[in-house]
């Protein structure tokens, strides 16, 4: 796995994103302030965030110059809406 950094410019959230972070963005930013950007985003070969949409907010909110990021590009499209809905799902069933 290959970590490269991104400006926020460089990168696109994703339009139908389902989740509704707003209310997360603050606690992750103290996170990102505290213990630094530690969880790369994963985006895209165009460079559309698939994870990290919270992180996104955070970072845009800390003036970031660039945040890490794994490219998915080993991923097809199809693949790539698939590991978007697990990313998603799986958060649900934590306590």
């Amino acid at each position: 796995m290959e970590i490269v950094y991104k400006t926020l410019g460089e990168l696109t959230p994703y339009e139908n994103n389902p989740r509704h972070n707003d209310n997360a963005v603050e606690y992750v930013k103290n996170s990102i302030e505290r213990f630094g950007f530690k969880v790369p985003m994963v985006i895209d070969k165009n460079n559309v965030i698939v994870a990290g949409h919270t992180r996104y907010k955070a970072a845009l909110e800390l003036d970031m110059a660039k945040v890490p990021c794994v490219v998915a590009d080993d991923l097809t499209d199809d693949e790539i809406r698939a590991f978007r809905l697990a990313d998603n799902k799986v958060a649900e069933f934590a306590e």
